[in-house]
């Protein structure tokens, strides 16, 4: 016994073992059967960092110099629009939206009725096809198309056309049946 376990033990007034003895034993007991922790990592180290280097280098490098700076996904021209009206009646307001298009700098539209008849919006009668680029980045027209009495109830096919050039009605005419236009489709109903 040391003199420092020999004060508790008097103060006590027992000849056994004090708390702070039981904690002290407890300790050196848990420190001696503990698990001695390996460092194997530690010699592996090189051999992991070699392995890294060489399938660095043994990599095959696409795409060559710079190719961190390559665009990802699909390059193609997207044309995209709504043609949305509320409410879709005599005096309402039809506008198009264009948000999304890539790819194609003017737009035109037009729908077909169910006899046939043909409803041009863009362009005018003696005008080009609407210059996208001069529109509002929000991708909705800054004009719309007041729906009249051409438009009588019914379900209408409504077409937009997308180019790179401004066309008149007359090109897309000749252009629509050889099929060298991009062209998408929306159904509209009129009430």
């Amino acid at each position: 016994m040391t003199a420092k376990h020999l004060i508790p033990r008097l103060l006590a007034g027992r000849d056994r073992l004090s708390r702070l003895e039981k904690e002290e034993i407890l300790d050196n007991v848990l420190r001696a059967s503990a698990p001695r922790r390996s460092r194997w990592w530690l010699a592996a180290l090189p051999a992991f960092a070699l392995a890294a280097l060489v399938l660095v280098l043994a990599l095959p490098r696409s795409g060559g110099r710079g190719s961190e700076f390559t665009a990802r996904g699909g390059g193609k021209p997207v044309a995209t629009f709504a043609a949305t009206c509320n409410p879709c009646t005599p005096g309402g307001t039809l506008l198009f939206d264009t948000h999304g298009t890539t790819g194609f700098r003017y737009f035109a539209a037009f729908a077909k009725r169910a006899d046939g008849t043909v409803l041009w919006y863009f362009p005018a009668e003696s005008g080009a096809s609407v210059d996208l680029v001069s529109q509002p980045t929000h991708g909705v027209l800054d004009r719309g198309i007041v729906i009249g009495p051409e438009h009588a109830p019914g379900t209408y096919r409504v077409y937009a056309v997308f180019s790179n050039e401004p066309l008149t009605r007359q090109q897309i005419r000749e252009r629509f049946e050889s099929g060298t236009l991009r062209i998408v489709e929306q159904e509209l109903i009129v009430k």
